[in-house]
């Protein structure tokens, strides 16, 4: 019986059998067909006048066809209307010409010096659809090839045709070791700024001409002018220095002072490449800054407009060669989600234990034998992770960070994880699929949210919901009423849990969308209640319960009783996983059963999830477990017992 040990199960009609990995989900014909609408609401805000026919059709046809390869392949019904709904332009022809003028009120106040652009006062500009910034930085440039790094280009246009506007902050630490920065008083010398300078041209080549990228590209070519005589501006520009400090540099904050320079280029269409130069106003001389303070004064002051319809940072995407988060539990690979708001200190001790690189990673090691070795391994990690805590906390809510590797962010496949998760808000795989399943592949990518605290309350010997008051004029009980959820695990033992009931019933309702018999419900569960989750301001929750086993009242089983997330929250910001991966891996780790109605949608969720499953006698419902200790092998009927005599909890 060991097959339990290496594979999801399936046990039905009294065989036992290994089930094989489930093939992507593919869109039925109906919904695919209805996804065609994509194509008329997906071309990029262009100036009608300024871009040839024949490569605004190109660029249509080639953004046409990967949204729906990659819908089509991965995607669900509610993937699809996210995107569209999101990313989707429906600019008419006047739209466009206010758009235009925008950009030309941009142009215009760069020669009008005594009249500077003030950029957060632009609230008069009505647009349709907001400009949805992705920040891109990169770092070890010098270490690609021109192959791997005009593939990187290619996905950064394919970002920008799908929605985004990319803009790209050069990272050069990584080429000259740690401590390259600090040149005597902190100011550039002229040789760093011409290989900074070097570096960046060298992306834009990749952007411009992706199979010409090579060492050594000439900086000047890349500018906003036309080319060649053409009507329409360059793939990419070079920004100079758009940055200040007002007082010597090593003790005051980065200013952005010339912002509508990066709008400049936004507005036509055009990527543009930042370098980490700041002009030091107190010693008339360039500095170098950290290019994660860059990107920070980028996202904070883009944050804070005033008028956030006209531009949002959308993505906030670090290309490292390093990648993502190192996770112990996922052995070479990284994390796959990680909510901050939850995470954060858990990641940073982990790190903080001196984590180096498995031997496999010996690749990533020689990189970095010049530059800090493995120390610099795990400085580097606890750096992005510190960086996205700082810029997620002042971005909207609905910014996501990435971190992945040159090599993942060069995949020209429908499952590139920058382009994946712009399509469907999600990583390349759930969070909460089991480890060592066939399906929770390595992955080198961390996604990143600021996310939301989880409350995790753990009782070995049952507790109580507090009383509930009703519905007609109800309010939160004397227990609920200025209950605030909190961040962490804690243990309550035979007494009432402090959370709000009203809160928690509705949260119960609205997943199910039925009304539940909410005294009978708890007559039933109360003082049997193992453990509680409950993720952010009631937006998912479970509720898990010792049910005795009715062979031996003296055992007892953890029973998955109620498992909800919000609806306007399913199928977005890892709710689910969160909540799933809080109750499995945290609080019942080790054996954890729960059932569901055969023909529930989810049960697909679960099956991905579970380490067994059996459809109960009757044909209504069918019984999951999962954990590390579970009795499938001689004490099956245990579980069979204890799901078949749950009482329903809804009204009819």
């Amino acid at each position: 019986m060991s097959l339990f040990l290496r594979a999801p199960v399936c046990i039905a009609s009294g065989r036992i059998t290994a089930r094989a990995p489930r093939k992507a989900r593919l869109l039925r014909p109906s919904a695919f067909a209805s996804y065609r609408n994509i194509v008329g609401a997906t071309k990029a805000p262009i100036v009608e006048d300024e871009t040839p026919v024949e490569q605004e059709d190109d660029d249509f046809a080639e953004s046409r066809e990967l949204i729906l390869s990659v819908l089509h392949s991965h995607a669900t019904k509610r993937d699809a209307r996210a995107y569209i709904n999101k990313y989707s332009d429906h600019l008419d022809s006047v739209e466009r010409r206010k758009r235009r003028g925008f950009a030309k009120k941009v142009l215009r106040s760069v020669s009008e010096a005594a009249r500077a652009f003030d950029l957060y006062g632009s609230a008069q500009i009505e647009l349709k659809d907001m400009i949805r910034v992705a920040v891109i930085k990169i770092r070890g440039v010098n270490d690609l090839t021109a192959n791997m790094l005009g593939n990187i280009g290619k996905t950064i246009l394919r970002l920008q045709r799908l929605g985004l506007s990319p803009v790209i902050v050069v990272d050069p630490v990584e080429e000259n070791g740690p401590g390259w920065m600090q040149n005597g008083e902190g100011f550039a010398s002229s040789g760093q700024i011409k290989q900074m300078t070097g570096i960046a041209a060298r992306i834009g080549a990749a952007i411009e001409k992706p199979l010409a990228c090579d060492k050594s590209p000439t900086p000047a070519v890349l500018n906003l002018k036309p080319q060649n005589g053409q009507k329409h501006p360059g793939k990419a520009v070079i920004l100079p220095s758009m940055f200040s400090h007002v007082a010597p540099y090593l003790q005051s904050s980065i200013k952005w002072s010339l912002p509508h320079l990066m709008f400049i280029a936004m507005t036509n269409h055009v990527v543009p490449i930042i370098t980490p130069l700041v002009y030091n106003e107190h010693a008339s001389r360039y500095a170098i800054a950290a290019a994660d303070d860059i990107v920070y004064e980028m996202v904070s002051k883009i944050s804070g407009i005033a008028s956030p319809e006209i531009i949002t940072v959308d993505k906030v995407i670090y290309i490292d060669p390093l990648g993502g988060i190192p996770s112990e539990e996922r052995h070479s690979g990284a994390h796959v989600l990680v909510n901050l708001e939850q995470e954060y200190d858990d990641i940073k001790r982990e790190l903080d234990s001196v984590m180096y690189p498995p031997s496999q990673r010996s690749a990533v090691l020689s990189i970095l034998s010049n530059k800090g070795g493995a120390e610099q391994y795990n400085r580097t990690h606890i750096a992005n992770l510190n960086s996205f805590r700082r810029l997620l906390a002042v971005a909207p809510p609905s910014t996501s960070g990435l971190i992945t590797t040159p090599v993942v962010a060069a995949s020209q496949t429908t499952r590139n994880p920058l382009i994946y998760n712009l399509l469907t808000d999600r990583p390349v795989i759930s969070s909460s699929l089991p480890v060592d399943g066939k399906r929770a592949s390595i992955q080198h990518t961390t996604l990143l949210r600021h996310g939301m605290p989880v409350m995790m309350i753990y009782c070995p010997r049952g507790m109580y919901l507090p009383e509930y008051p009703g519905k007609a004029g109800s309010t939160s009980s004397s227990y609920g009423s200025s209950t605030k959820v909190s961040n962490g695990l804690s243990a309550v033992c035979n007494g009432v849990a402090n959370v709000d009931i009203v809160k928690f019933v509705q949260l119960i309702e609205d997943s199910f969308g039925r009304e539940l018999d909410v005294q009978h419900y708890l007559n039933r569960i109360n003082g049997n209640i193992a453990g509680l989750v409950i993720a952010g301001d009631y937006e998912g929750g479970a509720i898990i319960t010792w049910e005795k086993v009715p062979a031996n009242p003296l055992d007892h089983v953890a029973y998955l009783d109620k498992f909800a997330v919000s609806r306007r929250s399913q199928g977005s910001a890892g709710v689910a996983d969160i909540v799933f991966k809080a109750m499995s891996d945290k609080l019942f780790p080790k054996e954890l059963i729960w059932r569901s109605r055969t023909e529930n949608p989810v049960n697909k969720w679960y099956f991905d999830r579970s380490k067994g499953s059996l459809r109960l006698p009757g044909k209504r419902w069918t019984m999951f477990y999962r954990g590390y200790d579970t009795r499938e092998d001689d004490r099956l009927q245990d579980y069979i017992d204890v799901c078949s005599s749950i009482e329903p909890s809804f009204k009819k």
